[in-house]
């Protein structure tokens, strides 16, 4: 089975937990739950947080996982999954120091217009 790049984040982080933690083992285990209805909960809980008015929303990496175990612990959850287009976006990763970059070259600048000489410097002065 294909898991899209959040799936396999949340599997990854529930897979840890489930050695770590015998007791929530037993819960992830549960035939009637899955990593792709638990995406689902994930969305549609912060969808139903989001402010009103507003069309996206930034939900940090703890109150996704914890919504995850959340849906795992608990049995009596309905999932509808969200009602609108949902997209999980991750943050950008550090580059690897490692990959050689070449530095981004500046275009030559155009030299200034040379001053004439013989045309005098304004005057400064006072009218009033």
């Amino acid at each position: 089975m294909e898991f899209t790049p959040f799936e396999t984040a949340i599997k990854k982080y529930l897979d840890k937990r489930a050695e770590e933690d015998p007791q929530f083992a037993a819960s992830y285990t549960k035939p009637n739950k899955s990593i792709e209805e638990c995406c689902k909960y994930i969305f549609q809980q912060v969808e139903k947080n989001k402010p009103k008015g507003e069309r996206c929303v930034g939900v940090s990496d703890d109150e996704v996982f914890g919504l995850a175990v959340h849906y795992y612990d608990e049995d009596d959850i309905v999932v509808d999954g969200p009602k609108n287009k949902v997209e999980a976006v991750q943050s950008p990763s550090p580059e690897p120091a490692s990959s050689p970059e070449k530095p981004k070259q500046r275009k030559p600048r155009k030299p200034k217009a040379a001053v004439d000489p013989n045309i005098p410097e304004p005057l400064d002065i006072p009218i009033f």
